[in-house]
């Protein structure tokens, strides 16, 4: 059976500046990492010890018809991620994005739960 851990909350918003500031200011996160272009910024919080990531878009939003903006999906860390998707694909899990590698060292995939929820599932080595 395939390990889980939470990597990340993921927060969208058309002004994630805004919103980290937020998160900041009146909740007492902490900024842990912030790149991109301006309107494109990717925030990364730590909210009491929650990692939360804020941004506009992500790598789901061409295939996820869900919610567009607000609590987007959960992050989870998986130890292997083909055997994660194997355990899934019989219990009506859908992959909106199929398990990818997108570059040396992390491998990741979009699932929606039968109850409607998305995930990000991520393998790193």
């Amino acid at each position: 059976m395939a390990f889980y851990k939470l990597d990340h909350v993921h927060v969208t918003n058309p002004d994630p500046v805004k919103t980290a500031q937020f998160y900041v200011e009146i909740m007492k996160a902490r900024i842990t990492m912030q790149q991109g272009t301006p309107g494109q910024e990717i925030i990364d919080l730590d909210l009491g010890g929650a990692p939360i990531r804020i941004s506009r878009s992500t790598g789901a939003d061409d295939n996820w018809k869900g919610l567009r903006f607000g609590l987007h999906h959960l992050g989870l860390i998986v130890d292997d991620l083909d055997k994660a998707a194997a355990e899934m694909n019989p219990t009506g899990a859908e992959f909106i994005v199929k398990p990818n590698s997108p570059r040396p060292g992390i491998k990741y995939g979009f699932v929606k739960t039968p109850d409607g929820a998305l995930y990000e599932l991520i393998e790193k080595e």
